[in-house]
């Protein structure tokens, strides 16, 4: 008896995965190296761009998590320039 298995769709898309590459939030809301699945953010953090538009710019694909995270201890570059906004931000108070 010869066995069958379902067929793999090898073409199918992959659920789309990003890494927060920004500093820990207070309060615990968000953490660095934190990974997300789908799109969009969970609503328990969607608001945190609106208070902080960097944050924004601080979740890469996790595709480009090397380089990004490269990018961010460079002095001078648009991923350090944003880390240290968000850092900046809550070190004055920002919720």
């Amino acid at each position: 008896m010869e066995t069958t298995y379902p067929e793999v769709n090898e073409t199918a898309e992959k659920p789309k995965q990003v890494i927060y590459i920004g500093p820990n939030i207070p309060g615990g809301a968000l953490h660095r190296y934190q990974v997300f699945i789908g799109e969009g953010l969970p609503l328990y953090i969607s608001g945190l761009p609106e208070e902080c538009p960097a944050i924004k710019g601080l979740f890469v694909p996790v595709e480009q998590f090397a380089a990004a995270e490269a990018a961010v201890t460079q002095t001078g570059s648009a991923e350090n320039a944003l880390y240290q906004a968000v850092l900046d931000h809550y070190r004055k108070g920002g919720k």
